[in-house]
This record gives C-alpha cells, sequence and structure tokens, in this order.
C-alpha cells in the first residue's frame, strides 16, 4: 500500500476516533489476548482500527504517527484504559 492510498484512510479514521470507538476497538483486541508485556500494542491497534493486519511497519509507523494526537485524546476520556508513551 501506498501512503497515498493510507492517507484518506487515515483522515476518515481520525473523523471516528471517539472514546467509544477506541474502548470498542481495544476491548475486541483484548478478547484476542494482550500483547507481550500486556495491554495493546499501538501498532496492533492501528492495523485493527485500519482494518489492515498486512500493514507493513513503516506503513503503520506513518499512520501511527498521524493519528496518535487524537488516540490520545480518545484514550485519556476512558478512566479504565490508558495510554502508555515509550521511549
Amino acid at each position: 500500500m501506498t501512503y497515498k492510498e493510507l492517507r484518506p484512510q487515515i483522515e476518515e479514521l481520525q473523523a471516528r476516533l471517539t472514546p467509544a470507538f477506541i474502548e470498542d476497538a481495544v476491548r475486541a483486541l483484548l478478547r484476542q489476548g494482550e500483547d507481550v508485556g500486556g495491554g495493546i500494542n499501538a501498532f496492533r491497534l492501528v492495523k485493527h482500527l485500519l482494518g489492515n493486519p498486512s500493514l507493513r511497519d513503516a506503513e503503520v509507523l506513518w499512520a501511527y504517527e498521524r493519528l496518535k494526537p487524537a488516540l490520545r485524546s480518545a484514550l485519556e476520556q476512558i478512566p479504565s484504559l490508558y495510554y502508555f508513551e515509550g521511549d
């Protein structure tokens, strides 16, 4: 997938990133199992939200950088979940 193809998907997704939408997505991923170290990895969440588990890491990183502010904002509004920012 090219970044040009990915950009409209990201823009459309940003409009849907409400706390309820994110919570539903995280709960669905948790039902499938936690990632190593616990919780849900941001890459896994982005792939799930974009509906494309075969995205390459570079594409996921590119998408995540654009979605991060909206994801963080939504997660901060869900008391049962938290956003852990690594290095």
